[in-house]
């Protein structure tokens, strides 16, 4: 026990140690402009505890409330070590949010990691599942700026693990901090709900609890601080409004380019499919709650202006096809037939 969890924070820490780097630079030279990304107004307003925000984000406290106690603790410090070029409102604030979501991307790092060996990723092949998400570019967006991706990211790992190596206490985490990551957990949830390891009457009562805590932090936030409780039901619902112009987008050149930013040149794995025999081993290693996933990944990304964002959600599976894919090409491309 005590082997295994040393090596989990082995795994960890340098998934933390490669995110640092790129998150930390973006972080230093990020166009701080709230008009073009007002999710940063909001995350940082929260953080200040500034609860007049966009009725859409404001619920999101989880870590804007944990950044601030990092702040708290820290910025004696930061604030003598600020770099003079800094561009943002707030460097100790802001790096505090870095501090977190970094070391929350760490831990989705590990997820992944352990989701590619389960799912037969040797360790080399595992490894190069694991570093296509921690190279990829919306991971160090994700690390790097106040904003709230990386839970919501945390959750998504902990879904897909706890599915494939039916880990129940997994599977009720992420059932009670999914709300709390992002709304969109809604469409998550059916994932769950079909394919998860907890008896679908267990499931119901999770649910259900996690439900109507969350309902009833919004109602008691919204009440105290003189908002409409309808008025975020209503802008939820205007997401719908993105589709035909998402849809627009996907299918231009600036879509392909998006798509692109997430897979990188990582995607030359791909060719690999050129071989029937992995062709068939990829589709006959993938389960069928990854494709019932994809599809929740491209529902997120029709009800969202960002589409890069909303496809980088399906990270955790293309690591685990990165992952086998090297693993089959080692087999039938790098080593010999006759040294098998």
């Amino acid at each position: 026990m005590v082997e295994k969890r040393n090596k989990y924070l082995l795994i960890w820490f340098l998934s933390l140690a490669v995110i640092l780097g790129p998150a930390y630079t973006l972080f230093d030279n990020y166009n701080y402009d709230f008009d073009l990304n007002p999710d940063l107004k909001t995350y940082l307003g929260l953080s200040e505890f500034d609860f007049d925000q966009s009725p859409v984000r404001r619920y999101r406290v989880i870590v804007p409330f944990t950044a601030a106690g990092v702040h708290f603790l820290l910025s004696p410090v930061l604030d003598k070590v600020q770099p003079w070029t800094f561009p943002g409102p707030d460097f100790s604030l802001g790096f505090s949010f870095l501090l977190v979501n970094s070391s929350i991307m760490a831990l989705a790092g590990l997820l992944i990691y352990l989701l590619c060996r389960d799912m037969g990723g040797s360790v080399l092949g595992s490894t190069i599942g694991l570093l296509s998400f921690l190279t990829c570019r919306w991971t160090a967006y994700a690390s790097g700026l106040p904003m709230v991706d990386s839970l919501y990211l945390l959750v998504i790992a902990m879904v897909l693990y706890s599915i494939q190596t039916k880990t129940h206490w997994m599977a009720i985490a992420a059932i009670l901090i999914g709300p709390w990551s992002k709304e969109s957990f809604l469409f998550i949830a059916p994932l769950l709900f079909f394919f998860g390891p907890i008896g679908k009457g267990k499931q119901v009562g999770w649910f259900l609890l996690s439900g109507m805590l969350v309902f009833a932090f919004r109602y008691l936030f919204d009440i105290s601080n003189g908002f409409a409780f309808e008025e975020s039901i209503a802008k939820d619902m205007s997401h719908f409004e993105e589709v035909k112009n998402s849809v627009s987008r996907l299918f231009s050149f600036h879509g392909a380019y998006e798509v692109f930013s997430i897979i990188g040149l990582w995607g030359v794995s791909f060719l690999l499919l050129i071989k029937k025999e992995i062709r068939q081993y990829l589709h006959q290693s993938t389960p069928a709650f990854f494709y019932f996933f994809l599809g929740i990944v491209f529902l997120h990304a029709m009800l969202s202006y960002d589409l890069a964002r909303m496809f980088y959600l399906a990270i955790p599976v293309l690591a685990v096809w990165y992952s086998l894919l090297f693993d089959a090409g080692k087999k039938w491309f790098i080593i010999p037939h006759n040294n098998e």
